[in-house]
């Protein structure tokens, strides 16, 4: 693979809890946003499934393989927005929370409220497009689309509480694989195809999506369609989105993080194989995060040069005579593997860069970065570094106050924490 674009299955596990944690940091304003804009963007596969219904007469009847196929050719396309754009989606944010809850990197406090925010601003978002950009723009008013909105309704409310429950299991697997298939891909073509392969396999087979069906159920009942509302919450919202955090689940435990990360890292131990020392380069804070696979963008080639070319004078100047036989002996080895010698360069890289920058440590709540002094013992198990994780250095512990201000918090902790200081200050009080 091309270290430049793409990552193995064990990096882009990696970068979906990275991706988790940095969602859990999100201030609600702008947590609200973004689930509003996901849903917006999202929406354009519903619309676009909606004019398949409306503008080909007969095609449900004549060519009901065809409508599938074009069904799911075209809500890749409304996902593939959410991905580049960085918006949030309750349907991936399923996969990215349970894998980083796995990881401890985030408490389950931060996944309830960042899946009950999506969700219903994600049904917002859904209300504006159906409402302002579809109704009042007179764009889905005429006969043939109201009746193709009634149709696809009405082909939802087909199926029982269980049925779509079912469906909305499956349908969420394959969302959840196709945003962690589009995480391993940096070309925006590679990334719309690793998106549009499983969604085009769960829309044609009529799985269910519960924020596809926001759209398909506020312009249906826009239209006036005869399904009462008691009867679309119980029989497709409900279950739908139920099952989406069924199936969203099931892949972010079974694949993405046991056969992912923990079995990866389990026989990385029992084989004794080295650590991986590449960790996460901290990206914009709303794409998904990645693995360190390049070079360091100040010290390039030059310093590698320097650093070896130093090495070697000092050994020829400190011993002549043993210093030839060394380099002599090394010249017959094969050369190093690429992870070694890389590894090898980005640790001396490192510790140029404690003596040039100031000594700053790793932030909390995130993968420790690269470059910047040693971060604390819960960063270091989320990275993997699990050599020292029981051991707490009486520095760390100093820091702890110090650096409450800088300190990165979840949406989840700043609640804790908040009620934490209330209750305390009520107790004192009391005294």
């Amino acid at each position: 693979m091309d270290d430049n674009h793409y990552l193995t299955t064990y990096e882009a596990a990696l970068a979906v809890v990275a991706t988790g944690m940095k969602k859990a940091r999100l201030k609600p304003d702008t947590l609200v946003i973004n689930a509003i804009i996901g849903a917006m963007l999202f929406s354009v596969g519903g619309m676009l499934n909606l004019v398949v219904h409306s503008v080909f007469p007969g095609i449900k009847e004549n060519n009901p393989g065809l409508l599938r196929l074009l069904q799911g050719s075209f809500y890749p396309i409304g996902l593939f927005y959410v991905v580049v754009m960085g918006a949030e989606l309750f349907n991936a944010n399923v996969l990215f929370f349970t894998v980083a809850l796995c990881r401890r990197g985030i408490s389950v406090l931060d996944l309830l409220i960042n899946w009950f925010i999506t969700w219903w601003f994600n049904l917002v978002g859904n209300i504006f497009v159906g409402y302002i950009i579809s109704h009042f723009s007179n764009t889905t008013s005429s006969d043939a689309f109201i009746e193709g909105s009634h149709e696809l309704l009405a082909s939802k409310m087909e199926y029982s509480f269980v049925q779509n429950l079912i469906k909305g299991m499956a349908g969420n697997f394959f969302v959840c694989m196709a945003i962690h298939l589009q995480i391993m891909a940096k070309p925006l073509h590679v990334k719309f195809l690793m998106l549009y392969l499983p969604i085009l396999t769960f829309i044609s087979l009529d799985f269910t999506h519960c924020v596809a069906d926001m759209y398909i159920v506020i312009i249906g009942k826009i239209n006036h369609s005869p399904a009462p509302w008691g009867e679309i919450c119980w029989k497709l919202l409900l279950p739908g989105t139920i099952g989406n955090i069924i199936g969203g689940v099931f892949f972010g435990i079974v694949i993405c993080w046991y056969m992912h990360i923990y079995v990866v890292e389990r026989d990385k131990k029992e084989l004794n194989l080295p650590i991986y020392e590449f960790r996460d380069q901290q990206p914009e804070l709303m794409q998904d995060s990645r693995v360190v696979r390049q070079k360091d963008p100040i010290y390039h080639d030059d310093v590698e040069a320097k650093e070896d070319a130093k090495e070697k004078n000092s050994i020829s100047n400190s011993n002549d005579s043993s210093g030839s036989e060394v380099l002599e002996t090394q010249s017959n080895f094969e050369p190093r593997p690429f992870l070694a010698s890389h590894a090898s360069a980005i640790s001396r890289l490192s510790n140029r860069r404690k003596n040039s920058l100031s000594s700053v440590r790793s932030p909390r709540n995130v993968f420790p970065v690269y470059g910047m002094e040693e971060p604390l013992t819960r960063e270091r198990t989320i990275a993997g570094d699990r050599a020292h994780a029981g051991e707490v250095t009486d520095e760390a512990n100093d820091d702890n106050d110090d650096d409450d201000a800088n300190e990165a918090r979840s949406i989840g902790s700043q609640l804790v924490r908040i009620f934490t200081t209330r209750s305390r200050k009520d107790t004192s009080n009391d005294c």
